[in-house]
């Protein structure tokens, strides 16, 4: 099986850089290398372009329409972007109508005289609030909080007595801030803000059933025009490719350009086929199966067992490469040629079995009683059992291991 691996390695590598069977050129490599790299480049523009007509889920269903139907927004800034979910004019994606639905009703409540006078007040307010906060902290760190003891026990201080006016100022001024704050209209009295509660109240579930739902099926979209792009593609190189190989294999005239440059095509078209086939199964498979899986136990309460999956699985996954390094190592060792040690042992005249000294001119071990010789199956001329070639015809044999 490894040797039918390695043959189609260099198969595939022939098919890639043979020219009528001999190795391209380095100056033709370089030219393949660039045609390569335009045509890949080119193959992933496609395939973007063509998956882009099935919006991915954080486009379809922006967070920031999501955050809506997941909490009602009570504050005058949950309102205040101008285009709270995509750019009408310069984005070709559009999200769900769930989402344009819902930016409608906010821009009843965006776009009311009132409500941009609050949220300039607001705004205003918050800006003010800022400049003292720092003011105080300014002020904080210069003179610590000894201040006022200093001020009471120094009266004729006029540097530290105009901090103290300054200090008690500012926080009058907060609290006059705060309470302009609240003589504001909240949002919620704004008109058109009872039909955007309505609309999430009555759309809630359904947008997080359909969102789920599509959640799931865009992959599946997504790939399916991944394919459109792809399969003709392929198609076509691959029955070019297949045409010239059919004929250098049968003798035949061929084109041996058509073949290299049909055969990196295909190749070429063949690794994002493999990748997205991947990313699929990934998420058909291990992704949605865990999350499932996941979600049945936190339901029925067995959280800890989800520590148990994941020990089991740890152990398994790295006991798996450990097992596989091992079992490679050791069949590395097994099938390396004995005969380089026994030969060493009979270059220094040691027996290659007890490894004593001894006259190989003799039939035996004197001291294991191991047999030393054979006769060449060509020349039947005695020879030392586990040298490789006879020493009388030259003859190379099978090593007995």
């Amino acid at each position: 099986m490894k040797l039918n691996l390695i043959q189609k390695t260099k198969s595939i590598k022939n098919n890639l850089l043979n020219f009528k069977d001999e190795p391209l050129v380095g100056s033709s490599v370089f030219l393949l290398i660039i045609l390569n790299i335009f045509i890949f480049t080119n193959i992933i523009i496609g395939i973007d372009a063509e998956m882009a007509k099935v919006p991915k889920v954080s486009s379809y269903y922006p967070s920031s329409c999501t955050k809506h139907f997941n909490s009602l927004s009570r504050t005058y800034q949950g309102f205040e972007n101008k285009t709270i979910f995509y750019n009408k004019k310069d984005s070709i994606i559009e999200p769900s109508k769930y989402c344009r639905e819902l930016e409608n009703r906010i821009d009843v409540i965006r776009l009311n005289p009132i409500f941009k006078i609050n949220l300039n007040k607001i705004n205003e307010i918050k800006n003010k609030e800022r400049t003292n906060r720092r003011t105080l902290d300014r002020i904080s760190k210069k003179y610590n909080t000894r201040l006022f003891e200093s001020i009471a026990k120094m009266p004729n201080n006029t540097k530290l007595f105009n901090v103290k006016h300054q200090y008690d100022s500012i926080i009058e001024n907060n609290k006059k801030l705060k309470e302009e704050l609240k003589n504001i209209v909240p949002v919620t009295k704004i008109d058109g803000y009872s039909k955007y509660v309505l609309y999430i109240e009555k759309n809630k579930i359904s947008y997080k059933q359909t969102r789920e739902s599509y959640t799931y099926w865009q992959p599946f979209k997504a790939y399916i025009q991944m394919l459109i792009f792809v399969l003709p593609l392929l198609l076509i190189f691959g029955y070019l490719f297949y045409s010239s190989n059919k004929k250098q294999l049968l003798g035949l005239d061929y084109n041996p350009i058509v073949k290299i440059i049909s055969a990196n095509i295909s190749f070429l078209l063949s690794l994002p086929l493999v990748w997205y086939t991947l990313k699929l199964i990934y998420h058909v498979l291990p992704k949605t199966f865990l999350k499932n899986l996941i979600d049945f136990f936190i339901s029925i309460g067995f959280i800890s067992l989800l520590n148990y999956f994941a020990i089991f699985f740890i152990v398994l996954f790295f006991g798996g490469l450990i097992y596989i390094i091992q079992k490679r190592t050791l069949k590395l060792k097994q099938n390396a040629p004995k005969s380089m040690k026994y030969q060493k042992l009979i270059s220094k005249s040691q027996c290659f079995n007890c490894q004593f000294k001894i006259d190989y001119e003799k039939e035996f071990c004197p001291f294991c009683g191991t047999k030393l010789h054979e006769d060449c199956k060509l020349c039947n001329h005695k020879m030392v059992i586990y040298e490789d070639y006879c020493s009388n015809c030259g003859e190379k044999k099978d090593i007995k291991l």
